[in-house]
C-alpha cells in the first residue's frame, strides 16, 4: 500500500492545507511564503520554483517526526522539548500563540487517524538581508511552521517489555484525593508510557560516514541532511543484494560507530571477568555519545530516561571496530518505530549473531 503525506502551513489566521489552485499559471508568483498555501508540496513540482525559501536554499531549520499509535501521539512532550531546544539553538522565535495552535492541530490530526506519522518542519522566514545572514531582531525570525500528516499501517505489533515500568495508575495516591491530577496522569500514561518494539532485523556496518559539526549544530535534527542522504543511498544499494537488510550502522570521521541510518543505537557487551574480584562483570547498556556527529534522537532520550527510572543508567561509550565481536545484544531506536532489536550484524566479511534474550522477556538483565 502506498501512503502519501498531506501538508499544512501555520499562519496568523490559522492552518491552511497546501493544495493546488483551480488553475495554475505558467509562472505562478511564489515570492511570498504565504502564497505557498496554494500549492500541494511533494505531489507536485511547484516547490521547485520556490528557491527563495531558506528551508530549501540553506536548510535553515529543523524537523521532528512524531508517531501516532492508536490515535495517540507517541511521546509528545519529548518532541515539544526538541522544538524548544532547536529554536533556541538556531535563534528562531517560536511565539506562544503559534505553538499553542501547532499542538492543538497536531493533537486533532492524531485523533483522526488510527496509525500514522506527523512531521513538523520549522524554518526561519525570508530575510531582507542578502545571502546566509539573518536579522538580529527576534521579530524578524518568527518560525515558519509546516505540518505533514500521513496515515500508515500499524507502527508496531508489540511493546518493549524489557523497558516496561509499573503503570498501574489506579494505585496512584491521587486517584481518590486529587481526581484532576489523576486524570492528567492517566492522559499522560496513554501517550508517554509505551515504548514500541519491532521484530528483529539484520544490520550492516556501512562505509559512508557522518559529518562533523560544531556546537550548537551538533546533535540537531536540522534540515541539512546531505550526509544522511548519501548514507541512506549506500544502504539501499546493499539491499539489492541482501534482501533482509533493514538498517545500517554508521561511523563518524574518527571511525567510531555512532548511530543508524535512521535511528540511534544501544548495545551491551559480553561480560568479562573482573580479575580483582574474580567475578563476571554485570552487563551494561551503552550508547554512543553524540558530540560532533549524529542526532540526539527523541527515542534515544526516552530510553536513557527509562533506564534511569529502572536504576540501570546507560553509559555513553565510544563503539569501535574492536568492540563489534564483543557485542552481546544491540538495538536501534527511533521516535516512530521504537526499539528495533538486531539479530545479525554484518561487518566486512564477518556475521555477528546477537542475543535477542533481552527483548523477549520482561527484564533488562541479560
Amino acid at each position: 500500500m502506498t501512503y502519501a503525506m498531506v501538508w499544512y502551513q501555520l499562519s496568523d489566521t490559522g492552518v491552511s492545507k497546501l493544495s493546488p489552485p483551480a488553475s495554475v499559471t505558467a509562472s505562478p508568483d511564489l515570492s511570498s511564503v504565504a502564497n505557498l498555501t496554494a500549492f500541494q508540496s511533494l505531489d507536485l513540482d511547484y516547490l521547485d520554483i520556490a528557491p527563495n525559501l531558506r528551508a530549501l536554499a540553506y536548510g535553515d531549520g529543523f524537523f521532528t517526526t512524531i508517531g501516532v499509535h492508536k490515535r495517540q501521539l507517541v511521546w509528545p512532550s519529548y518532541h515539544q522539548s526538541r522544538l524548544h531546544h532547536h529554536c533556541q539553538a538556531l535563534q528562531i522565535s517560536l511565539e506562544v500563540k503559534a505553538e499553542e495552535l501547532l499542538w492543538k492541530k497536531v493533537y486533532e490530526f492524531a485523533s483522526n487517524m488510527e496509525e500514522g506519522i506527523i512531521k513538523i518542519i520549522v524554518s526561519r522566514p525570508n530575510q531582507s538581508i542578502r545571502g546566509y545572514a539573518y536579522s538580529a531582531h527576534a521579530s524578524d525570525n518568527r518560525a515558519l511552521i509546516w505540518i505533514g500528516i500521513m496515515k500508515t499501517a500499524t507502527l508496531a505489533e508489540q511493546t518493549a517489555t524489557f523497558l516496561a515500568i509499573d503503570t498501574d495508575i489506579n494505585k496512584h495516591p491521587d486517584h481518590d484525593t486529587h481526581p484532576d491530577q489523576y486524570k492528567q496522569l492517566k492522559r499522560h500514561q496513554t501517550t508517554e508510557q509505551v515504548i514500541l518494539q519491532q521484530p528483529p532485523i539484520t544490520a550492516k556496518c556501512l562505509k559512508s560516514q557522518l559529518a562533523s559539526l560544531p556546537q550548537p549544530l551538533a546533535g540537531l535534527k536540522s534540515l541539512n541532511r546531505l550526509d544522511g542522504v548519501m548514507i541512506a543511498g549506500e544502504l539501499q544499494r546493499f539491499k539489492q543484494s541482501i534482501p533482509d537488510l533493514a538498517e545500517g550502522l554508521v561511523a563518524d570521521l574518527n571511525g567510531n560507530w555512532v548511530e543508524g541510518v535512521m535511528s540511534n543505537v544501544f548495545y551491551c557487551l559480553k561480560p568479562t571477568t573482573d580479575t580483582l574480584n574474580n567475578q563476571m562483570t554485570a552487563p551494561t547498556w551503552n550508547t554512543a555519545p553524540i558530540l560532533q556527529s549524529g542526532v540526539k534522537g527523541v527515542m534515544r532520550q526516552v530510553i536513557i530516561d527509562r533506564f534511569q527510572q529502572l536504576n540501570l543508567p546507560v553509559q555513553e561509550r565510544d563503539l569501535c571496530d574492536e568492540d563489534l565481536p564483543q557485542i552481546q545484544s544491540m538495538f536501534f531506536c527511533n521516535a516512530v518505530r521504537g526499539v528495533i532489536p538486531v539479530e545479525k550484524l554484518l561487518f566486512q566479511e564477518h556475521v555477528f549473531k546477537l542475543s535477542l534474550k533481552p527483548f523477549i522477556k520482561n527484564s533488562v538483565s541479560m
